[in-house]
């Protein structure tokens, strides 16, 4: 489920570009905001994950920090998955 909400985030808020992405820190703080408050750790371990699988990837640097975008898979697999939950 964490994996699933921090690409809807991702997705939601536009980053699926190399110059739109979405640092640690943002993707936490929006999860906040929405009520799924997960720690660094959580984040890290479920950031790692995705980019793995190649749902996510690495875009530009925001001053010191990583930041991550969406892929095509990651919309993907995340459409694939909401259609399993509704059908």
């Amino acid at each position: 489920m964490h994996m699933y909400n921090i690409l809807y985030l991702l997705y939601s808020s536009g980053a699926k570009s190399k110059l739109v992405a979405a640092t640690q820190k943002q993707i936490q703080e929006a999860l906040a905001q929405d009520g799924d408050k997960m720690c660094d750790r959580t984040i890290y371990n479920n950031i790692r994950k995705l980019d793995k699988l190649g749902y996510i990837a690495e875009g530009l640097l925001h001053g010191n920090a990583k930041s991550y975008y969406i892929t095509a898979d990651g919309i993907a697999w995340m459409k694939e998955t909401e259609t399993e939950v509704s059908g």
